[in-house]
């Protein structure tokens, strides 16, 4: 039988994390708890003798499998699979929910036990972890809370942006990522639009959001070092061949919220006239958006 992560935490750690373990019962989020999920500076090397010798004994490879265990967030896929990264039992680390103990799916207080552990540890939970933001202030709380140093090892965001989102904040995130998450190289961002009633696909209507702003584009592009960016949802016809030539990053382009054909099953046809809807909207949503060129 396989160790859990509470079996792990508790043997290396002294971390009791019984009530932190996945339910299968439906939670309802509460508001963001205010104290510190994740240390900005190593800790103090208070910890001695047989306290952390056990763990800084093994070999590096089984540390590291032990950190990979411990500070990657991870659930039990069927609670919610929207939280899910792809098909995996990775979950997103969604910065707008609330990080109490009975919804904590990683321990990122080990990097506190002492300095080699956070060292070691430190650069995983930065870089393999994928947060998801829906408003700039999410991702401004985490940047003081974590320090710039250690925004440099985020290297995965999923971005939302709301249609009645103001335009002014998320030139700010944009520029700071531009100018200091240098270890980005995935970002998938997806822009909303309030397409129920024709009218609201007019040119100017604060219901298309900002998926057709040029300031929005304009910031977005100025960010380097990607290896992968995908848009999705509702924006102008020339984004994606912009954001390749600026970018200097291959663009994978969803029409609005259409579900791509590996997720499609045989005779899926609830699927299929969602796509169709979806396709149509978002045609409607790009006429007249060929004149805006970046």
């Amino acid at each position: 039988m396989p160790f859990k992560r509470k079996d792990i935490a508790k043997a290396f750690f002294d971390l009791d994390i019984s009530d932190s373990e996945p339910s299968t019962a439906s939670q309802t989020p509460k508001p963001r708890d205010r104290n510190r999920l994740i240390a900005s500076k190593p800790p103090l090397d208070k910890v001695e003798g047989n306290d952390k010798v056990a763990l800084l004994t093994l070999p590096i490879e089984i540390r590291l499998r032990i950190y990979d265990l411990l500070v990657i967030s991870r659930f039990d896929r069927t609670q919610n699979p929207s939280w899910a990264v792809g098909n995996t039992d990775q979950k997103l680390i969604l910065l707008h929910m609330g990080q109490f103990r009975q919804y904590r799916t990683m321990e990122p207080g080990i990097l506190q036990t002492c300095k080699q552990i956070y060292h070691e540890a430190n650069s995983i939970l930065y870089s393999q972890n994928i947060f998801a933001i829906s408003e700039p202030e999410q991702m401004f709380r985490l940047i003081v809370q974590i320090g710039l140093v250690n925004l440099k090892l985020v290297k995965t965001l999923r971005i939302w942006v709301p249609y009645m989102a103001e335009l002014f904040p998320w030139l700010q995130l944009l520029y700071i990522l531009a100018e200091e998450a240098s270890g980005l190289r995935c970002i998938e961002l997806g822009w909303g639009a309030d397409c129920e009633f024709p009218w609201q696909l007019g040119r100017g209507a604060r219901e298309r959001g900002l998926g057709d702003s040029l300031d929005f584009v304009r910031a977005l592009g100025n960010i380097r070092g990607l290896k992968k960016l995908v848009i999705k949802g509702y924006y102008a016809k020339r984004w994606p061949a912009y954001l390749e030539e600026r970018m200097g990053v291959r663009v994978r382009a969803i029409c609005g919220h259409c579900r791509e054909e590996p997720e499609l099953k045989e005779g899926d046809l609830i699927y299929e006239e969602w796509n169709k809807k979806e396709l149509q909207t978002f045609m409607e949503y790009q006429q007249g958006t060929e004149d805006l060129i970046p």
